[in-house]
């Protein structure tokens, strides 16, 4: 019997991966083909933690232009967001500001941490980590570095999403 409930929202530009991240730390499946999120996606990661059995639903939306008026719906309830870029695409790191602005007009000023994907492919990497870190420090967050493709470091982003979480529950 699940003791907690919360949800988390996975935002940031189409192809990051998103849908990926998801997939790997509720189903422990990755895609093999990129298909776009239509509308969104909420996956279940059922975990103990602390000694209390934790769901947290992952909400997972389609970043297309089409899709931005809807995403208000979705990100609602969040008590955590993810902001999620691809390491080796420059573009989807400089749009987070986007993205965590959209959260804080949706949902409000909730916690956030950032997350750099893809991090298998570090040879072509535009991204660096010590930005990355820079941006989640002017943001007063922590940064992960993953792949889910490879499964590095989901665990741990994941895990510190729900001690936020719990936190924050602690504290409201």
């Amino acid at each position: 019997m699940t003791d907690i409930s919360y949800k988390v929202s996975l935002c940031g530009e189409p192809g990051v991966g998103k849908t990926s991240i998801a997939l790997r730390q509720a189903q422990d499946s990755f895609p093999i083909t990129h298909q776009p999120t239509l509308g969104a996606n909420f996956l279940i990661w059922n975990t103990m933690i602390d000694g209390k059995d934790i769901r947290l639903i992952i909400g997972d939306s389609g970043s297309q232009e089409k899709f931005l008026p809807v995403l208000p719906t979705y990100f609602m309830g969040s008590v955590v967001a993810a902001l999620v870029f691809d390491i080796t695409k420059k573009e989807s790191f400089s749009k987070l500001d986007f993205w965590h602005d959209l959260l804080i007009q949706t949902v409000g000023d909730i916690p956030v941490i950032v997350i750099g994907n893809k991090l298998d492919l570090e040879e072509s990497r535009e991204v660096t980590k010590e930005e990355a870190e820079k941006y989640a420090e002017k943001l007063n967050t922590i940064y992960f570095e993953v792949s889910a493709k490879a499964k590095i470091n989901l665990f741990t982003a994941f895990k510190k999403i729900v001690s936020i979480a719990m936190e924050n529950n602690e504290i409201s």
